[in-house]
């Protein structure tokens, strides 16, 4: 071995703490710092815990598949932000009365009719009070189509569309 201190070829070097950098040097440089004392395990592992380790691991899921739990219930409709001009529209309120209304900033109005921004549902909620209308729409159209989980998947793979 090589000490790192002094560059000497010696058959031990130990490790030792100097200047906080821990360093192997030969056993002229160790008077430069303070020997690191050599850590013991705790307690020895036996091969019944590291079998019994790999069984638990064995039995656990690789993979968990998100599409089985997924509610394919309601989502906001495509045409949000025309359902909402034509809403405001007929109960003639202008942008800005509208936005006192639900509280909300003029340029949400704005952009929410442009559609530049999608409601989030706190936002959707107030929308729907105050306009009465609907913004969500139930989707039973998705189908999942279930793969071996090595195969490389597409998003085509999981949404079939209607022909």
């Amino acid at each position: 071995m090589q000490c790192e201190m002094c560059g000497q070829e010696v058959p031990i070097c130990q490790k030792v703490k100097v200047e906080k950098t821990v360093m192997q040097l030969c056993s002229n440089c160790m008077r430069f710092g303070n020997e690191v004392a050599q850590k013991t395990p705790s307690r020895p592992v036996t091969p019944a815990v590291v079998s019994q380790r790999l069984e638990r691991r064995e039995s656990r899921p690789m993979f968990r598949d998100v599409f089985e739990t997924q509610d394919t219930g309601d989502s906001m409709v495509l045409d949000f932000a025309r359902k909402i001009t034509l809403a405001r529209n007929s109960k003639g309120m202008t942008k800005k009365e509208f936005a006192a209304k639900i509280n909300e900033k003029l340029s949400v109005v704005h952009k929410l009719e442009r559609g530049e921004l999608n409601p989030d549902d706190k936002l959707m909620k107030k929308l729907e009070r105050e306009l009465g209308i609907s913004l969500k729409e139930k989707v039973s159209d998705v189908k999942v189509e279930k793969r071996a989980y090595n195969t490389n998947l597409t998003l085509g793979d999981f949404v079939k569309k209607e022909k």
